[in-house]
């Protein structure tokens, strides 16, 4: 064996702890730096906290989204039962499936799931007509066919034509495919046609859009705020004006002889004086930050236009950040608008092609859905009519792919489905 020393040459890159902190801070939503600095004050002597009464700054401006009750659907429906008519055991588990219905008015539970609770015979089946018969009709339902089936029901109409068809021949329904489903069933359009209708006036999700809100307060941020001038840039974080550094411990640090004291309050002190500089850079950075996406976006945000593709790249150059610093600093993070709130992350949108085209994906999406909703019904657009519709609108050549592609983003059937 040959041993021998060689010396090598590499470049290592470090980050100071004031770096990392830095980093964090700018990462963390106004919510995550409240929790910091909360426990850093109950850990670190120097770090004062006085509340302050009056909230004052962009508090005042929020626009605060309620929180929604994580049990309204359950009340909602154990609210239409009167308890004295049932036993214990089956009050019980009324309440107990209330719990597992989803905001459509599914039952996301079947029996194979309690299996563990070992009920008595029946009383499954038993409990669940009872939710079944509940308001709006169709709820509790386990699957969208008996959904359909129990509205019919109350209703006095299902027939063995209509219990065929939406066992069978949903998907053939949802398509359009009359001369299909009469063929399979033997049935003349005539006679068909009055049951498809009533099928489709029927309400697929009982409780939709009845019981979908944000589980959680939506707290932006940054506030951009109108005034007589233009514009103003305003960070939620008017209660760090709550936090300073306690002039006590400091007298303290500076008085004491012993060395083990000097040494923790040095400590603690520099880490106090540490966090509050860093806090200090994270709102210069959102607010440069939010000054050119602003300018950027200006046509989105104030005048409702289609968003210009925008990228990461584009605001570094803007405003001499890194790109993994933005990155950071749009994390988790909401700016509240004159008009909406909006995660910034929404902001952001390539261009179409990279090669030098300014067309944005939400532009191409607008006029699509444009074209689509001013159409003759009778005679939809086909997909080759889109593009040469879109290509002409926007002078560019826009492939069948691209249409295709954003039609099923924006839930939009093909043209036979649409027809009327």
């Amino acid at each position: 064996m040959d041993a021998r020393m060689t010396l090598t040459q590499e470049q290592i890159q470090k980050l100071s702890a004031m770096q990392i902190q830095s980093l964090q801070i700018l990462s963390m939503s106004s919510e995550d730096l409240r929790s910091l600095l909360q426990k850093e004050s109950e850990e670190n002597p120097f770090l004062d906290y006085h509340p302050s009464s009056s909230r004052g700054g962009a508090a005042e401006f929020l626009q605060f989204v309620a929180a929604p009750d994580k049990d309204r659907i359950k009340n909602f429906l154990i609210e239409q039962l009167n308890p004295s008519q049932f036993t214990k055991p089956q009050w019980a588990l009324l309440t107990y499936l209330a719990r597992f219905v989803d905001s459509k008015g599914y039952l996301s539970i079947d029996k194979a799931a309690l299996e563990r609770l070992s009920l008595p015979n029946g009383m499954y089946e038993d409990m669940l007509a009872v939710l079944q018969g509940l308001n709006p009709p169709g709820i509790c339902a386990t699957s969208l066919a008996e959904c359909l089936k129990i509205q019919l029901n109350r209703m006095g109409k299902l027939c063995p034509l209509a219990e065929a068809i939406i066992d069978r021949y949903l998907i053939e329904l949802s398509k359009n495919q009359t001369a299909a489903i009469s063929k399979a069933l033997s049935v003349s359009k005539q006679q068909l046609a009055p049951v498809l209708r009533l099928i489709k006036s029927l309400d697929p999700a009982p409780l939709k859009g009845q019981f979908e809100s944000p589980s959680a307060y939506v707290v932006p941020d940054i506030i951009i705020q109108l005034t007589d001038t233009g514009y103003e840039i305003l960070l939620n974080d008017a209660w760090t004006a709550s936090y300073s550094i306690s002039d006590y411990y400091v007298s303290m640090m500076r008085q004491t002889n012993d060395p083990d004291i000097k040494s923790y309050f040095q400590q603690k002190y520099s880490r106090c004086t540490l966090l509050m500089h860093n806090i200090e850079r994270r709102r210069q950075t959102l607010c440069a930050l939010t000054d050119a996406i602003w300018k950027w976006q200006y046509g989105y945000i104030l005048q409702h236009r289609s968003l210009r593709p925008m990228r990461l790249k584009d605001i570094s150059q803007m405003t001499g950040l890194h790109v993994s610093t933005i990155s950071r600093a749009i994390k988790d993070k909401y700016v509240q608008t004159p008009w909406q709130t909006l995660p910034f992350k929404d902001l952001f949108q390539s261009p179409l092609r990279k090669n030098g085209c300014t067309l944005s994906k939400d532009a191409i999406k607008r006029a699509l859905k444009e074209w689509i909703d001013t159409e003759n019904k009778q005679a939809p657009y086909s997909d080759a009519q889109l593009v040469l519709l879109l290509s002409q609108q926007f002078n560019t050549a826009i492939s069948r792919r691209v249409v295709q592609k954003y039609r099923n983003m924006l839930h939009i059937p093909n043209s036979y489905e649409r027809k009327a």
